[in-house]
């Protein structure tokens, strides 16, 4: 093992690195003109493998990642102003399993599914703790209904999507959770304009309608 140290003009240490047989090995270090740790990292055999942690001129983290032979595996963290921002999850480099985004407060604000880096499940966007749009994937394409909300919690719009284009009916809705506008779509292409939804007509099929967006209101919080 060999450990090589480098310094600027003034003789301060700005890198200091752990080799075996020509490659990193070990640990290595990069600091600034004051001394503060800018990024430390693991390697093993020349590929990046453990932490590698990264920090702002003032000491405030702003990355940490885990890797694996070279390829991003296990959590990776992003800050801002020494805050988490994001916490994403790796497997062999690409993103698998749940990313999360931060706001200042720490409330999350987005809520995503990843499976082999292709995003999948349900997918929440979040706004003072309160979703405000809410949508399904498959193999990284949008397929099923988005729900989107005000910033009430009640319904707003809803979109129907399959393998990533609009595809059946959209549709608007009131305060009250009675449909006000449709309009239909096939594989992404509006057929018609949008058209307003007659209380009358909505009166039977709008008051069930209504009960399902109270209850998932009621659930949601």
């Amino acid at each position: 093992m060999q450990i090589v140290e480098a310094y600027d003009e003034a003789g301060r240490l700005v890198n200091r690195a752990a080799f075996a047989n020509g490659v990193p090995h070990g640990e290595t270090v990069h600091y600034a003109s004051d001394g503060t740790t800018l990024l430390a990292a693991q390697y093993r055999n020349g590929l990046l493998d453990g932490t590698l942690r990264s920090f702002d001129a003032a000491g405030l983290p702003v990355q940490e990642a885990q890797y694996r032979k070279g390829k991003l595996d296990g959590v990776l963290a992003v800050y801002q102003e020494g805050r988490v921002a994001g916490r994403q999850h790796y497997a062999q480099g690409v993103l698998h399993g749940e990313s999360l985004t931060y706001a200042a407060s720490g409330l999350v604000t987005s809520r995503l599914h990843y499976e082999h880096g292709k995003l999948e499940r349900e997918a929440l966007w979040l706004h003072d703790g309160i979703v405000v749009r809410r949508a399904r994937y498959a193999k990284g394409k949008l397929e099923g209904e988005t729900r989107e909300y005000a910033e009430s919690g009640a319904l707003a719009q809803s979109l129907p999507y399959r393998a990533n284009l609009l595809h059946g009916t959209a549709r608007r809705y009131a305060p009250d959770g009675a449909v006000t506008h449709e309009r239909v779509y096939r594989e992404g292409k509006p057929v018609g304009e949008w058209r307003a939804v007659d209380a009358a007509s909505d009166a039977n099929g709008g008051r069930g309608q209504r009960l399902v967006n109270k209850m998932e209101k009621w659930v949601r919080g």
